[in-house]
């Protein structure tokens, strides 16, 4: 990576305080990836409006540690429902989980530049009751994610053996193989017809959504290697109160 680097388009992935007045930074960035930035003094600063979530940032920095010191931020704000925050949040810990350091992803940054567009055009809703429209969009997200990641597997064909999935017969998933044959009453199953559809990504089938997000929190959740989300804790501990 660059010991020195000016004008880098950037969005916030996490931030924390460090010392009595700094940030550290999680950012995604156009083509550098993730990286970590050390804001000094951010807290302190005028412009701390700029350290916020959701922000399009350009971005400089210096450094040849892992850890570079910002020397340079912009932003624009991209406005997004408030009901929309939480899904968010649980991206970009899927972002911060998933995506190596000082690897360049490209695609990624543009397909989460699309994620804030999409939330942004969504109509505003209460903060308790999610837009329908939020739940075809986190499964997009996902799948091209996952997909970029190399870590989709097919939806038309079994692992190994390029065997068709049929509507009418049940698949399990299975890390290390992929999609395979199942009993009809095997725990978990997946029926064929929905898997298809999944692949097609057919959201106006709630059957299809509910098979995507079981099918899709089965692949993240082997790849988060027993890390937990904390947005996954916040939904539940909301869903209680509610």
């Amino acid at each position: 990576m660059q010991n020195r680097v000016s004008d880098q388009p950037a969005f916030i992935l996490h931030r924390r305080d460090y010392q009595e007045s700094s940030l550290i930074l999680e950012l995604l960035t156009q083509d550098y990836g993730r990286i970590s930035l050390l804001a000094k003094g951010a807290r302190k600063r005028r412009d701390v409006a700029h350290f916020q979530s959701f922000n399009r940032l350009a971005v400089g920095w210096s450094g040849r540690s892992e850890l570079k010191t910002l020397t340079q931020i912009e932003s624009q704000v991209v406005t997004i429902p408030p009901h929309c925050y939480l899904p968010v949040f649980y991206i970009n810990e899927l972002l911060l989980f998933l995506l190596a350091h000082n690897d360049e992803q490209h695609s990624i940054f543009q397909r989460y530049q699309l994620l804030l567009l999409e939330f942004s055009q969504l109509e505003t809703g209460s903060d308790t009751t999610p837009d329908d429209g939020i739940e075809p969009i986190l499964r997009n997200f996902e799948m091209d994610l996952l997909t970029e990641l190399g870590l989709m597997p097919q939806l038309t064909q079994l692992g190994f053996d390029q065997q068709s999935v049929k509507a009418g017969s049940h698949y399990v998933y299975d890390p290390d193989r992929g999609l395979q044959p199942s009993g009809d009453t095997t725990p978990g199953r997946f029926r064929g017809e929905d898997l298809l559809q999944v692949d097609q990504r057919c959201w106006e089938s709630t059957q299809a959504l509910r098979t995507a997000k079981r099918l899709l929190r089965q692949i993240i959740d082997f790849n988060l290697r027993g890390r937990q989300l904390q947005s996954r804790q916040l939904y539940q501990q909301m869903n209680k109160k509610h």
